[in-house]
């Protein structure tokens, strides 16, 4: 930050070393499990077969549920 409390995106960049990554959402399927997806997903579409990732598959620290 530059002098200012305010934070900007750009002080972030700068400490994980890498730009920001594609816009995701949150998704919940009609069986109750949630999914990690590209903004521009249909969710009433199969969500495995437009990239999607289950938060149940993925490996969270804090247990993904």
């Amino acid at each position: 930050m530059q002098g200012n409390k305010e934070a900007r995106i750009e002080d972030y960049t700068d400490l994980c070393c890498h730009p920001a990554v594609r816009p995701i959402k949150w998704v919940k399927d009609a069986q109750g499990n949630t999914w990690l997806c590209d903004k521009d997903v249909k969710p009433s579409q199969d969500l495995r077969s437009q990239k999607c990732w289950r938060c149940d598959e993925m490996a969270f620290p804090a247990g993904g549920r």
